[in-house]
């Protein structure tokens, strides 16, 4: 999402389930609000989890982001105060469209907006959740989104509008299997229960290559 001084609009991470993608977006997070501090920001997330039948929900998410929005004004913003209202003071709940419609007005409030959910592939209404992060990318020019999840056909056909060859990073690249290849490496070597082995290089290879096979970039 930031890379040097350019922003990207739009970031698809992508990886098998357990490689870090959860503990990643913790960290872009932290690293975004790092780095800016502007008042006319905002940094804004969901984390969606099979562990939590809350977490799965699309509409959970719509309020969660719209909650979220309403802590940075220093009033009650004028659109949740007449969403309030149409709701007739809260005795009826809005729909997953009147949800959506009250986070663009919010977003549009704020020169500058980060976006950022986790693990796309765990929220139970997938087609429309994707359906509108596409209406959500086009609401205005100065909104950054980032979006994890398993590389799942249905998420990489409904995306590829958005995430270009540029814009969507597998997590498990060479780099972490070269870091996981000479972790292993140095274990064979300097593991007592191992030592049996460190004289014989093909029992050793073959330890390496099942281990890095079922590693899968992890």
């Amino acid at each position: 999402m930031i890379s040097g001084s350019t922003v990207e609009p739009f970031l698809w991470l992508y990886g098998i389930p357990g490689c870090g993608k959860t503990i990643l977006s913790s960290t872009i997070i932290e690293d975004v609000l790092y780095h800016y501090h502007d008042p006319t920001m905002a940094v804004i997330f969901f984390y969606f989890d099979f562990n939590d039948v809350e977490k799965q929900q699309y509409e959970k998410m719509l309020r969660s982001l719209i909650t979220q929005l309403s802590l940075r004004c220093t009033s009650t913003p004028t659109v949740l105060a007449a969403l309030f209202s149409s709701c007739m003071n809260g005795e009826r709940q809005p729909t997953s469209d009147t949800l959506l419609t009250t986070l663009q007005q919010m977003i549009q409030e704020f020169d500058e907006i980060f976006v950022i959910l986790d693990a796309l592939d765990e929220c139970k209404e997938r087609t429309e959740l994707l359906e509108d992060i596409k209406k959500i990318a086009g609401w205005k020019t100065e909104l950054h989104i980032l979006v994890t999840s398993r590389r799942e056909k249905d998420i990489e056909d409904s995306l590829d509008s958005l995430a270009n060859n540029q814009r969507k990073v597998c997590i498990q690249s060479a780099l972490v299997n070269d870091d996981i290849r000479a972790y292993i490496q140095k274990r064979l070597q300097s593991d007592p229960n191992l030592k049996r082995w460190r004289n014989k290089l093909e029992v050793q290879k073959e330890i390496e290559t099942k281990l890095m096979g079922k590693a899968d970039g992890m």
